[in-house]
Parts: C-alpha cells; structure tokens; sequence
C-alpha cells in the first residue's frame, strides 16, 4: 500500500493514536490511584471502629471485674490452692489405720487400752496416741512396749503427758498422751511413702 498522505499528516494521526493510548493509561492509573485512596480511607475507619470496639470492651470488662470482686477471687483461689496442697501432703503421708490400731492394741500392757491415733504435726514420720489406764505407773510399761525391737513399729516414743483423775468414774481413769517415732520398717508397712521417702 502506498501511502500518499503527507508526512506532517501521518505524523499527525500518529500522535493521536498514541495520545489516545497514553490518555487511557492516564485513566486507568487515576481510576486505580483512587481505588487505593478508597481501600486505605475504608481501612482506616474499620480498623478506628475496632479499635473503639476494643476500648469499649476492655471497659466494660474491667467493670465486671471490679463488680466481681477480683481480688477476692483471686483470694479465695490462693485458699483453695493451699487447701489441695494440704490434702496431697495428708494423703502422701496417709497411714493405715486400720492396720495400725490392730498392731498397737496388741502390745498395749494389762490394765491399758488404746484411745486414739493421729499423726503428729510436731515429727515428721511421727505419730500422736493417746492411751487410757487404770494406774499411773502403767506408762514406762507402755514405753517399753512401743519401743520394743521385736515389735518392730517405733523407734523411740515419748510420754508427753500423764492426767489421772482423782475421782474416778470410769475403769481406766488415767489418759496418757505419747508422740512415736515410727521404725522404718512400720514406714513400709504402714505409711503409703516407703521409709526415707520424701514425707
């Protein structure tokens, strides 16, 4: 094809074809520039909005909070605590009383008997019995018997108090309190710990 338009006019229409392009990239790129401004400016209000929500949220709850009482709380939590560690410590020492009592009663000298049995908060390993008896001079007895080696239940027992009533109403007037240190081998037998466990 010969092209018979002069040059001044071709170049004209040249430049218009890519005026026309270059004005359509012009649009595009103001169309896409303020696309951007939109999503900026509609971010910006959502995250102000949440970030409000947040604030409101945080307020209202540190008003139940203060309505709840939170030290209290976190109060009666530390009690509860200290109440689970108090038990496990009582359980890991748990004796078996049962067993206990049965061995005991059956070395308490004639004229004696058996009152109670309670591990003693003073000794670790240690246990508080209180035992009744018809006389006084009953107690070195009941010493020897605890400590006995072929009895194999303490090592060493104490008498912490002796209280005979004058007036007696009952058979065994006197009640002795004695603290017992346990052997190692009533520990294995007795204690859920073994002997020279962690107590």
């Amino acid at each position: 094809m010969i092209n018979l338009l002069p040059p001044s006019r071709a170049d004209s229409i040249r430049y218009g074809r890519q005026n026309s392009v270059l004005r359509r990239w012009l649009i595009g790129a103001a169309l896409a520039i303020g696309g951007l401004v939109v999503i900026i400016f509609s971010g910006w209000i959502y995250l102000n909005q949440e970030s409000n929500n947040l604030r409101a949220g945080i307020k209202i709850t540190d008003q139940q909070l203060q309505a709840e009482d939170l030290p209290q709380v976190q109060k009666n939590a530390k009690e509860v605590t200290g109440d689970i560690t108090v038990i496990n410590k009582v359980l890991s020492q748990e004796i078996k009383f049962s067993e206990l009592i049965q061995s005991i009663g059956s070395i308490m000298p004639p004229d004696t008997v058996l009152g109670t049995l309670s591990l003693s908060n003073k000794i670790s390993g240690g246990v508080d019995i209180t035992a009744n008896a018809k006389y006084g001079d009953s107690v070195p007895l009941i010493l020897a018997n605890l400590t006995d080696p072929r009895n194999q239940l303490f090592t060493k027992a104490d008498a912490v108090s002796v209280a005979c009533d004058s007036n007696p109403t009952h058979t065994y007037p006197c009640t002795v309190i004695l603290r017992a240190l346990f052997s190692k081998t009533a520990q294995t037998r007795f204690l859920s710990f073994p002997a020279g466990g962690k107590s």
